[in-house]
């Protein structure tokens, strides 16, 4: 009987598909929509240091720009054509190689970044991917407004550039949101923090609360702004 129904509903629905247009396939395909760029819903985290070795090698030579291992391939366009991360603009995403030991060629290992700060880690050629957690994983802990969680960095260390940014937030300037996706800050609310440029890497955030914060590597580390010393 179950069998019959089943074959009865497969019947119907292709006829509903000739009338209306409506393929199964267009219907499946909307079912599994991308996530908006930045949205990391649905994504299991890992901490940098729970990965491979040399993840960690990989991740450092990010940051410094290299060199590379293989120069031809890494830091070259993502173009995630698996759809499997968030949807986003063409060249928001790069791809790195994570060597496997003993691999006569680049093996399978990747960390992919995205223009937004994001670290992704895929173990098996782009099939899966986790979030890394550059900071340790699980964020932060702390209620929101409360900085206490951040190393300290004052405001006379600050370079000339950051310090009119900062002072033009104290002033009444109003920034972009951001929003928080590393989870390095404190959660809140949304649209409770406010991002301000100062050059090429590095960033003020402003809390609500007036709360003022500093990254001098685009949202991979954060210090707590101490307008006193």
């Amino acid at each position: 009987m179950t069998n019959y129904r089943s074959r009865l509903a497969a019947v119907l629905f292709a006829l509903l598909a000739t009338f209306t247009g409506v393929s199964a396939v267009s219907v499946a395909t909307a079912a599994v929509e991308q996530n908006a760029c930045g949205n990391l819903a649905g994504f299991s985290h890992t901490a940098l240091s729970a990965l491979p070795a040399e993840a960690t090698t990989t991740y450092n030579l990010i940051q410094k720009g290299g060199p590379f291992p293989y120069p031809a391939n890494d830091g070259v366009v993502f173009t995630n054509r698996e759809a499997i991360l968030p949807a986003c603009a063409s060249s928001y995403y790069h791809e790195y190689t994570v060597p496997t030991p003993g691999a006569s060629n680049r093996g399978t290992r990747r960390i992919i970044t995205g223009n937004g700060g994001e670290y992704f880690y895929t173990g098996d050629h782009y099939a899966t991917f986790k979030v890394i957690d550059v900071n340790g994983g699980g964020g932060s802990t702390h209620a929101c407004g409360d900085l206490s969680g951040l190393t300290k960095i004052g405001y006379s260390q600050l370079s000339a550039a950051a310090k009119t940014v900062v002072n033009n937030v104290r002033g009444g300037a109003t920034g972009t949101t951001y929003q928080n996706r590393e989870a390095v800050l404190p959660a809140c609310a949304s649209a409770y923090y406010a991002l301000f440029t100062v050059g090429t890497n590095d960033r003020v955030i402003s809390g609500g609360a007036g709360e003022l914060a500093y990254t001098p590597d685009k949202y991979v580390t954060f210090k707590a702004i101490d307008l006193n010393s």
